[in-house]
């Protein structure tokens, strides 16, 4: 019976490594839509509030970055 048990108990340990170890799911990104990881896996949601909040936020990083400029950066010497 001790044997048994510790058998079952080797065969859990070792499933539950196997599964632990697994490749992370492939997420094909798509324009438009976004990933919602939530409930622990990725879905891709496509629903009208989630544009609408996309779009908000486009709206604000344009506005915040509107008056942002950059040096050029100097010729190199020679």
């Amino acid at each position: 019976m001790g044997a048994a048990a510790a058998a079952a108990a080797l065969w859990l340990y070792a499933s539950h490594g196997r599964q632990s170890r697994r490749a992370p799911e492939a997420v094909p990104i798509q324009d438009g839509r976004t990933l919602d990881f939530s409930n622990g896996s990725p879905e891709v949601k496509d629903s009208a509030a989630d544009k609408a909040a996309m779009d908000a936020a486009l709206r604000q990083m344009d506005a915040a970055t509107k008056n942002v400029t950059f040096k050029a950066d100097p010729p190199p010497k020679q």
